[in-house]
């Protein structure tokens, strides 16, 4: 089990929408949809499941850790080599080619040949072995954002969370990131992808509906 929550909550100061309660599971090897009006709850869902928010009161466990009171070394170790992250902005670093800001995915204990190996691999994967010394402003958005997903895939992550990941991308790009998020799914990796986008949710395995802070899983 990859995420288990019940009743989990994240209630902020008056006037700020939290997480009132949410009750799922995500299981390795599928892909979830995170649905729901803005303001809902969705973006603090995500970060209690990215572990940087720290729920309230109830139940949950990330990747068979207790996420209601870690410590700060236990969440930045999850992070650092379980969870990656995705988000509709791209973050790439614009002074760095496009292998080295997939190289940032990884850490130091990977050896040299190793991280060289890695980064190959993903950039193949996502079709951008030809750019791989170019830098980020000679790059179009969806290729942007498809080396923001290699960063994140690069580290073989159990956990991949996608905060609007389309959002800035038109139909075609959209459609090629789409692809590539869904295709990183695997038996040891699960993708929760928080959108607005109904055509994306609908090719998930599942969807998780946020409205006013509650939290409900439904069916795909």
């Amino acid at each position: 089990m990859v995420v288990a929550a019940e009743g989990a909550r994240r209630i902020f100061e008056p006037g700020a929408q939290g997480v009132k309660s949410a009750t799922f599971t995500i299981e390795a090897g599928t892909s979830v949809a995170i649905v729901g009006p803005s303001g809902s709850g969705k973006t603090t869902l995500l970060s209690m499941l990215g572990m940087l928010e720290t729920p309230t009161d109830g139940e949950l466990r990330i990747l068979g850790r207790d996420a209601m009171a870690p410590s700060s070394k236990e969440a930045a170790a999850a992070r650092r080599g379980e969870i990656s992250f995705i988000f509709q902005a791209f973050h790439l670093v614009p002074h760095l080619t496009v292998e080295e800001n997939v190289m940032l995915g990884l850490h130091d204990h990977h050896e040299t040949r190793e991280r060289r190996t890695r980064v190959d691999r993903q950039l193949a994967a996502l079709g951008l072995s030809s750019h791989a010394r170019a830098f980020p402003k000679t790059l179009s958005g969806g290729e942007q954002q498809r080396v923001a997903i290699a960063r994140a895939l690069v580290r073989d992550p159990r956990l991949l969370l996608c905060d609007e990941p389309t959002g800035n991308l038109d139909s075609a790009n959209g459609a090629i990131v789409v692809d590539a998020l869904l295709a990183s799914v695997s038996p040891t990796t699960a993708v929760v992808i928080v959108t607005h986008d109904e055509s994306l949710a609908a090719r998930c395995d599942r969807r998780i509906n946020v409205r006013d802070g509650l939290a409900e899983s439904a069916a795909g």
